[in-house]
C-alpha cells in the first residue's frame, strides 16, 4: 500500500530502474479522506500532488487504479456521497423500514440499495471524470467486495431481513 504520491511515483521509478514492466499501480483505502470513498486524504493525498502524480504516470503510459467499496461512511455531515444516497433513500432499509446501518471499513456505514435503479443511476455518476476529483483519463476505479460485508452482522454480510427497493417491490435480502 502507498501512503503518499512520491511512494507511487517512487514504486513507479523503481520499476523503471530495473527494467520491469508495469502498466497499473493500485490503490488501497488509505488514499482516501478517512475511508470515504470518492475522496483523496487531504493530508497524504493532497489534490495538486494527486494531479502531478496522474500527469507523471500518464507521461510513462502507465494508470493507477482506486479501490471502493459498496458502504459509505454514515456519520460525517460533509460527505457528500454518503448524504444523497440517505437523503434519497437510496440505501438498504432494516426490517423496521429505517436506514440499516453497519460497521465495515470505515466504521457506522450505509450500504446503496443497488436493486434500486435510482441507486445504480446515482452510483454510475460517481464514476465519471468530473465526478472524482483530480480524475483525469489515466484514473481507474476498482469496485471492491461484491456482497456487502458488514462485520458486526450475523453472517459478515447484510442481514437476511434487511429490505431491497426492486421497483415497486420491496425484498428480504
Amino acid at each position: 500500500n502507498y501512503i503518499t504520491p512520491e511512494d507511487v511515483m517512487e514504486v513507479s521509478r523503481n520499476f523503471d530502474r530495473h527494467g520491469i514492466p508495469l502498466d497499473f499501480l493500485w490503490l488501497d483505502l488509505e488514499h482516501t479522506h478517512g475511508k470515504r470513498y470518492f475522496t483523496w486524504d487531504p493530508k497524504h493525498f493532497p489534490l495538486p500532488e494527486v494531479e502531478t502524480m496522474l500527469d507523471s504516470l500518464n507521461r510513462t503510459h502507465r494508470k493507477l487504479v482506486t479501490i471502493i467499496d459498496p458502504h459509505l461512511f454514515a456519520n460525517d455531515p460533509n460527505y457528500t456521497v454518503a448524504n444523497l444516497f440517505k437523503e434519497k433513500k437510496l440505501v438498504v432499509q432494516n426490517a423496521s423500514g429505517e436506514d440499516f446501518h453497519g460497521f465495515c471499513w470505515p466504521g457506522p456505514s450505509v450500504y446503496p440499495d443497488f436493486c434500486s435503479p435510482e441507486a445504480r443511476a446515482e452510483w454510475a455518476k460517481l464514476f465519471e471524470f468530473k465526478a472524482y476529483p483530480g480524475r483525469p483519463a489515466e484514473l481507474y476505479t476498482w469496485n471492491d467486495m461484491n456482497e456487502p460485508s458488514v462485520f458486526d452482522g450475523p453472517e459478515i454480510t447484510l442481514p437476511k431481513d434487511s429490505r431491497h427497493r426492486c421497483g415497486e417491490e420491496i425484498l428480504e435480502h
